[in-house]
């Protein structure tokens, strides 16, 4: 049964990343073309529960594909990622909420057996 819902799993993640390519794509057009400065950069530590070597690729893969956004950095021991945020704002809170809320489940959806 575990197997039926990773198999499942795979297609929702590959809509729901061309999904987030499309809205942060929108997003970082506006701030390009937006007179004035929108953005907010800044480095984020984000905590993650992956751990395979599949799952924190998958993870990181995706927040680097993303426009707006880059993982620049694992940790040794693979529990954390350092995320570069073009609008990260003045926390990050929001940053770690969507790696750990949104793009982190869909990839464990996957990878976990």
């Amino acid at each position: 049964m575990r197997l039926v819902a990773q198999i499942v799993a795979v297609p929702w993640l590959a809509v729901m990343f061309f999904y987030d390519l499309v809205v942060s794509s929108i997003a970082v057009a506006r701030a390009v073309l937006s007179p004035g400065d929108v953005v907010a950069p800044r480095f984020v530590v984000v905590p993650i529960k992956a751990r395979s070597d599949l799952g924190v690729t998958l993870v990181a893969n995706y927040i680097t594909l993303t426009p707006g956004t880059l993982t620049v950095d694992v940790s040794p021991d693979r529990s954390r990622l350092l995320i570069h945020d073009l609008f990260a704002g003045e926390s990050g809170d929001g940053t770690r909420a969507g790696i750990q809320e949104g793009i982190e489940p869909r990839v464990l959806r996957v990878t976990r057996r």
